[in-house]
């Protein structure tokens, strides 16, 4: 087999996978490159004791009108991925008060005298203006909502949305990125979640790969990137193994690809010191509960235990090595979108919530926590527990082969638009494709776009770069 490709992808998370597909189908000759057994990076999934495991807890939010759909149907293969659409059995908890999660509900949860303010702030979402818009991408999320109300519990509403989002806080979120997914979310209602857990996203883009007379190899980690003449020319893997291509796209952790795999001298140092100084969302903890019937049909619950604990936020308590008395977080039912993915007859509740990087000292205090409130949102679940399984971010960190973050690069007010690190590097044929540079949107969508964006600035090029 020759060791001479067009393109060689550094991993396999949905940003590498979906630019692989994307150069594939396009006629280049790809070499995909994956460290671990499992393809998808954060975005896999994965059995334990006979039992379909995501790691991570995805929603797509844009699901079948979004750029993960996109990227199938540029490649000629629509029906790639199996979404199923929530179907209307969607809630938020806010203390024990449980409502379908509509703009009335969220309306009802805040105080009568600042309802009509923030009523004012939802329809500001659907009515604002490309110009005003554009004014909003360094102010943060905080700022925004209280420049129409100060009310706490409408302030953690927005927030446990951004939260979700982007795995950081509102006080630094960037609030046009907030509003650009909060407008696309409610307008078009396309939330979903496909057969066969996350995997499914990963394996399309990789089946399209090979489809295309790609190349993937899984278990074969890249030790370094060849860099020759001022110029990104190869790859060089731990078992020694020498490829080469014009066009490297690294999909892992920028930073890493920058320190690591490449070595910060062969940067810039203005590019060097930008990059060392950027950060990361948060991190998760997981919480998986089997259990012995099927107890409920709601597909996705987003709990909010009081004004200051929204979901996918690290606490100032978190911080100071304390667990909270309850965490707020997004529990959902995998298998009640594929019953497949729960033994018959049983039933798979999964939660995602945000923690400090290392929960380790304290893992039994979590998982207490972690149950009282898994239990306040579902109290009917008692004495039909089966299995429960504890997932810290060093999952994420052993499994992903990444810092153990949720989503990578934060999308801070200075990490996004125009501060946001750009796919395209300035060494000479190095690019990347991933969570953590260029793209807009949520989580999964974010690197589909950055991939999108990537493909449609070098394919015009083709050529010229394999000319070199």
């Amino acid at each position: 087999m020759s060791n001479q490709y067009d393109a060689i992808v550094i991993g396999s998370g949905i940003g590498g996978g979906a630019i692989g597909a994307l150069l594939a189908h396009a006629g280049w000759n790809v070499l995909l490159l994956e460290r671990n057994k499992h393809v998808g990076g954060r975005c896999i999934s994965y059995e334990r004791n006979g039992v379909m495991m995501d790691l991570g807890w995805h929603f797509y939010c844009l699901g079948k009108v979004g750029p993960l759909q996109e990227v199938c149907n540029r490649v000629e293969m629509p029906d790639a991925i199996p979404w199923n659409d929530l179907n209307g059995t969607s809630y938020i908890q806010v203390g024990s008060d449980q409502q379908k999660y509509t703009k009335q509900s969220m309306y009802n949860f805040v105080s009568e005298a600042e309802r009509d303010n923030f009523k004012r702030l939802f329809s500001s979402v659907f009515t604002m203006t490309d110009e005003e818009l554009d004014k909003l991408w360094y102010v943060p999320v905080k700022d925004w909502v209280q420049s129409y109300t100060y009310d706490p519990m409408a302030y953690t509403l927005i927030e446990s949305f951004a939260a979700q989002y982007f795995c950081v806080s509102a006080d630094v979120a960037s609030c046009a990125e907030f509003i650009l997914a909060f407008r696309a979310v409610m307008s078009s209602r396309a939330t979903a979640y496909p057969s066969g857990g996350n995997f499914s996203v990963a394996l399309a883009y990789i089946d399209a790969v090979k489809k295309y007379n790609g190349t993937v190899k899984t278990e074969t980690p890249v030790k370094e990137i060849i860099v020759e003449n001022g110029a990104a020319v190869g790859v060089i893997t731990e078992a020694g193994e020498e490829f080469r291509a014009p066009v490297i796209i690294s999909n892992a952790d920028l930073k890493l690809t920058v320190q690591g795999l490449v070595g910060e001298e062969h940067f810039p140092k203005e590019y060097v010191d930008r990059v060392n100084e950027l950060t990361y969302s948060s991190h998760g903890v997981m919480l998986r509960v089997l259990l012995s019937e099927k107890i409920t049909d709601k597909q996705v619950v987003i709990y909010i235990p009081d004004d200051k604990s929204p979901p996918c936020k690290v606490t100032d308590e978190m911080l100071e090595g304390k667990v909270p008395h309850l965490i707020g977080g997004c529990f959902g039912s995998p298998s009640n979108f594929d019953p497949n993915l729960a033994p018959p007859g049983k039933q798979m509740i999964t939660s995602l919530h945000a923690c400090p990087p290392d929960i380790r000292a304290n893992m039994d205090e979590w998982r207490e926590s972690l149950m009282r409130s898994f239990y306040e949102v579902y109290p009917e679940a008692h004495g039909k527990v089966e299995k429960v399984w504890v997932d810290p971010p060093s999952l994420v960190r052993g499994m992903a082969g990444e810092t153990g973050c949720i989503i990578g690069i934060g999308q801070t007010i200075d990490q996004v638009h125009e501060k946001r690190p750009s796919q395209i590097s300035p060494l000479k044929g190095l690019y990347f494709s991933s969570s953590e540079a260029g793209g807009n949107g949520i989580g999964t969508e974010l690197a589909a776009t950055s991939a999108i964006g990537l493909f449609e600035a070098i394919a015009p090029q083709k050529d010229a770069l394999l000319a070199g």
